[in-house]
């Protein structure tokens, strides 16, 4: 029987967090790389600062993680950690920077912990890293032997985000409850499996409940409980089911044709992947005919101005202008985790009941 080790990070929520960062990494060692997003960095360091010297910890450096993650500058960050003698590496910012932060912390053989500012992804909780190109395609999925050690949401930090991050997070989180539950149909689960299907509720009923309120407190910059749980479900909730569902369960419909998307110029340019994901979530449920979900969503996604048409994400309803997308879709990794064939035909005839079905003013 194949060995299973399922590592799970610890983690704390609350505005104003970032002062009891030292308390927990003085356990690990003494000498920390801070690595980053500008503006995250911008907005932490002060604290950082305050929390390490109080729990005499010596900081090595705040690094900028260098705009993209890359092998090279996660192989650049690894070597200074080395270099400088560092017992672990601390990811601030979103999921790039701390998925260049992860990395690197495996490359180097540390502990990573992280300080998600934004709360668009689970990249703080995974133990693996998206690396991109230095032009920014998608380049390699890096597996990484343990998650971070300690996640810290500071939930006021998050909500002095733009709030478009969180939006977009609801909808690639609303995606892992109906990916999973189309990629696992009829599979004999293992316990970690179903254990992690069981938990993928967490991924879509929470934000049907607190959604709307959470981003109008977040427009407001206000760190309310609302506010907390989409946090803590965008973050944690889809970062735990994707650990216990694993690889072979994660993504379908919904990522497929995102990546499809991804062709088209004003989709790299002008919307977020969250945001076009919650899009082909509603494609995923009209291709599977689940009809009920579908009018559930529809009316949540009208609430909060989640896309439910194709001109809401800048893109023609035109077959001929979709067929490379529909190409590259039915193509994609993700779309072949479907229990059946998806073909370019059933995703387009998806887009036209939307389109049929959507009454909103754009459409």
């Amino acid at each position: 029987m194949k060995n299973l080790t399922v590592k799970f990070p610890n983690y704390a929520i609350q505005e104003n967090v970032l002062p009891t960062v030292g308390s927990v990494l003085k356990d690990y060692g003494k000498r920390v790389l801070v690595v980053g997003g500008k503006t995250a960095l911008e907005k932490t360091t002060q604290q950082l600062k305050a929390s390490f010297a109080n729990n005499n910890i010596d900081v090595i450096d705040f690094l900028w993680y260098g705009g993209e993650c890359t092998f090279a500058n996660i192989d650049s960050i690894a070597e200074k950690a080395k270099a400088e003698k560092a017992d672990m590496i601390v990811g601030v910012g979103g999921g790039k920077a701390i998925d260049t932060a992860k990395a690197a912390a495996e490359k180097a053989d540390l502990l990573s912990f992280t300080i998600p500012t934004i709360a668009a992804t689970c990249a703080a909780t995974t133990p693996l890293s998206i690396v991109y190109t230095e032009k920014g395609d998608f380049e390699a999925l890096f597996q990484l032997s343990q998650p971070p050690v300690h996640i810290f949401m500071d939930s006021g930090v998050i909500a002095d985000a733009p709030t478009k991050y969180l939006w977009a997070g609801i909808g690639d989180t609303i995606a892992k409850y109906y990916e999973v539950g189309i990629t696992t149909r009829s599979k004999k689960l293992s316990h970690s499996a179903t254990m992690g299907k069981s938990i993928s509720i967490m991924c879509v009923e929470p934000l049907i409940e607190y959604g709307k309120k959470a981003l109008l407190d977040s427009e407001n910059k206000i760190a309310s409980y609302e506010l907390e749980q989409i946090i803590l479900n965008n973050i944690i909730s889809t970062g735990i089911v994707a650990m216990l569902v694993g690889d072979e369960n994660n993504g379908a419909i919904a990522h497929g044709l995102f990546y499809g998307f991804t062709l088209l110029e004003e989709i790299e340019k002008h919307h977020l992947h969250g945001e076009v994901v919650a899009y082909g979530v509603l494609v995923l449920l009209a291709v599977d005919h689940q009809e009920k979900e579908l009018e559930k969503l529809l009316s949540f996604y009208k609430e909060v101005k989640l896309p439910t048409c194709l001109e809401h994400i800048d893109v023609k309803n035109d077959r001929n202008y979709l067929e490379n997308v529909l190409e590259k879709a039915v193509n994609a990794p993700d779309m072949k985790k479907t229990p059946y064939v998806v073909t370019k035909d059933m995703l387009f005839e998806a887009m036209q009941k939307l389109e049929e079905k959507s009454l909103a003013p754009k459409c």
